[in-house]
């Protein structure tokens, strides 16, 4: 969604999110949307075409557990308030510091901001890079992929050295008779 700038009244503006998509893309994978994008916005046009764009959203996403690799839901609140510069706006030249406040600014082109955008990219930092179903996920079984939330599993926990593999061969006829 394309705001241009110099539409952006008085007042400011304040607006709903209503995004419908099912989906959003992160990296390679497409990850579903079970409960879309709401919230809401306020956008205000300050002195040197600085403007603020403030507001809050919820989305929940279908992800995939990295320990035991079952689906889950994870909601995503978050609030924001992003200040927004015309790219032609630079700094004096020379050296100075940066305060904590410069990391917060943002740029916009031709008289636009993607008022999505916003919302996008902080869901995207939002999303854990291990994601877990909870935090005390037993994961599966590396011997057979049994899910070790459901209870434990009959195979043998101790993996064997392959260099082991023909004693062990010799010890099971043995113990046979």
């Amino acid at each position: 969604m394309l705001l241009k700038v110099k539409d952006i009244p008085e007042g400011g503006l304040r607006f709903s999110i209503k995004d419908k998509r099912r989906s959003i893309v992160y990296g390679e994978r497409n990850i579903p949307l079970i409960k879309p994008f709401s919230g809401f916005m306020e956008i205000n046009r300050r002195d040197g075409g600085r403007v603020i764009v403030e507001g809050s959203f919820t989305v929940s996403l279908r992800l995939v557990c990295s320990r035991c690799l079952e689906e889950f839901e994870y909601t995503i609140m978050e609030s924001f308030r992003d200040v927004y510069f015309p790219s032609s706006f630079c700094f004096d030249h020379g050296v100075h510091e940066l305060s904590k406040d410069d990391l917060d600014v943002l740029y916009y082109a031709n008289d636009e901001i993607d008022l999505s955008m916003v919302y996008l990219e902080k869901t995207y930092l939002s999303i854990p890079m291990k994601p877990l179903c909870s935090e005390d996920c037993r994961g599966i079984c590396p011997i057979c992929g049994k899910n070790l939330n459901y209870g434990e599993c009959d195979c043998n926990k101790r993996p064997v050295d392959p260099r082991w593999q023909q004693l062990l061969a010799i010890k099971e006829k043995l113990m046979k008779g």
